[in-house]
């Protein structure tokens, strides 16, 4: 019996190896005629098909633009998969048979098999869990046996000290502990890591079956904050609720708001787990809603779905990056296409980020931690940008907003009462826009700005002897040499010796 289970073997094999070679020579359609005695010849045998030949008559199949044989091989493939007992040849099945499937345009089947797949997987993992369980409690008996025949040794020769006793009973009950809570760690672990792909799971299904819904409407927001009003009875703005951070902690909430633009619930609920311990979340589900929030809250972050009703959410991403309000907020777009196409819509739409569903969590946390980084980088350049802008070796800034807002601030150096109001109001912005986006783009408040800058000229001036510091007090816009001598030490150190002299003069 096992020699003819080797023939039969060795016989389907021959027939792989002859299909492989029919189809590299370009001769498709007899190798179809192979591929058709071979899936005969295991049905009769009550073979599963092996993922390299379900890949093989595959691409046979897509050669000769066989759309039905390919579909029945795939459901056949799938049945096979079901009887198999053994998770790990499951597992290799079902990773090819996914992949083909979505080959040939099969997302109902595709789904299946992804489920079938997630399931085996999860019983290898436990299986070799159990396997290293075992291990570690076989080790642990053959430890204690050891210690036991050694102890009955020792007691016929001379009584244990009862010292050494007590040790030995505190390390074994250390050695239990440590296994006990590396056995809850791990087993809460898996619990984690399974609950997430069922969320995930749950967003690929609401995906292909597109049963988003959306359960309200919003009426247009107030310019200066989100004020609803009326266009019809029982129309009212809805707004998220804003979450506590992730781990029950009684710490503030954080400062930074994160907008999501995404009309699928499940899809909300999901990226508000990823967000909520950096981000305070507010939602949108239209595109009439996000672009209003996007310019009433100004947030420090916008997600959003290239799938919206009425609009995609590539024009309204490209609309909040050409608007001079939300241009300098990082968006986050979520699109259904993979790589270079998925690629194209960022572009379209000026997204810094594009993800496509499912989303990764890893990857999206190292995506947002990387935007996050790279806005400390840019307040960084700013700050050598400041340092020196009035000398000679003063560098240039790519942003038109930095740009203007210095030189207008420059401009009015000698000014004394000049403010962050009049400031605002030159660059059309309200005064809580402005001072968003200034601390967004530089890290600095507006009054700080116009005080780092008074004191980086002051130090230009003094540097060349320009005058006395009563005089270069006046010229920066200090109006009391004792204040301008404190803000200047302050804001330098005390290694500023033309300054100390001039004053102590």
């Amino acid at each position: 019996l096992g020699a003819q289970s080797k023939a039969v073997l060795d016989t389907a094999n021959n027939r792989i190896q002859l299909m492989r070679d029919l189809f590299q020579a370009g001769n498709a359609e007899q190798a179809q005629v192979e591929a058709e005695w071979y899936r005969d010849f295991i049905g009769r045998h009550k073979m599963p098909i092996s993922p390299e030949a379900l890949s093989l008559i595959s691409n046979i199949y897509k050669a000769n633009l066989d759309d039905r044989s390919a579909t029945l091989m795939l459901s056949e493939a799938e049945l096979s998969a079901r009887r198999d007992p053994n998770p790990e040849t499951k597992a290799a099945l079902l990773g090819v048979l996914v992949k083909e499937c979505g080959r040939w345009d099969l997302p109902d089947l595709a789904l299946s098999v992804q489920q079938m797949l997630n399931v085996a997987q999860d019983s290898i993992r436990a299986r070799a869990q159990r396997k290293e369980k075992r291990i570690i409690e076989q080790q642990l008996d053959s430890l204690i046996q050891l210690r036991k025949r050694e102890l009955a040794q020792q007691a016929s020769y001379f009584q244990l000290e009862r010292e050494k006793a007590y040790l030995l009973g505190v390390c074994l009950l250390l050695v239990l502990l440590s296994l006990v809570f590396s056995n809850f760690y791990t087993s809460r672990r898996w619990r984690t890591k399974l609950k997430k792909k069922e969320v995930e799971m749950e967003l690929v299904q609401g995906r292909l079956k597109n049963n988003a819904s959306l359960p309200f409407e919003t009426p247009p927001l107030g310019v200066s904050g989100i004020e609803p009003k009326s266009e019809a009875p029982g129309r009212v703005l809805r707004l998220e609720p804003v979450l506590a951070p992730q781990g029950g902690g009684l710490g503030e909430p954080p400062s930074q708001i994160a907008l999501i633009i995404e009309p699928n619930r499940q899809i909300i609920l999901y990226l508000k787990s990823l967000l909520a311990d950096r981000f305070q979340i507010e939602t949108a589900a239209t595109p009439t809603e996000g672009m209003q929030m996007a310019q009433a809250l100004l947030p420090d972050l916008i997600v959003c779905d290239a799938i919206l009703n009425g609009k995609t959410g590539i024009d309204v991403s490209r609309q909040l990056k050409l608007s001079d309000k939300t241009s300098h907020i990082p968006i986050v777009l979520l699109s259904d296409h993979h790589g270079n196409e998925g690629k194209l819509d960022a572009l379209r739409a000026g997204a810094d980020v594009w993800f496509t569903r499912p989303i990764l969590d890893d990857h999206f946390d190292a995506s947002i931690q990387r935007l996050l980084d790279s806005r400390k980088a840019k307040h960084a350049e700013f700050q050598r940008f400041l340092h020196l802008y009035f000398s000679e070796h003063k560098i240039s800034i790519d942003n038109s907003f930095i740009t203007t807002t210095v030189g207008y601030i420059e401009r009015n150096l000698a000014d004394p009462d000049f403010s962050a109001e009049f400031l605002a109001k030159h660059l059309q912005l309200s005064k809580q826009h402005f001072y968003k986006k200034l601390m967004v783009l530089t890290g600095k408040e507006p009054v700080q700005l116009i005080r780092e800058m008074r004191l980086e000229k002051a130090k230009f001036l003094l540097d060349r002897r320009a005058g006395t510091p009563q005089a270069i007090s006046e010229l920066v816009g200090f109006s009391n040499v004792g204040t301008f001598g404190l803000a200047f030490k302050e804001y330098f150190g005390e290694n500023t010796l033309l300054l100390r002299s001039d004053f102590r003069s």
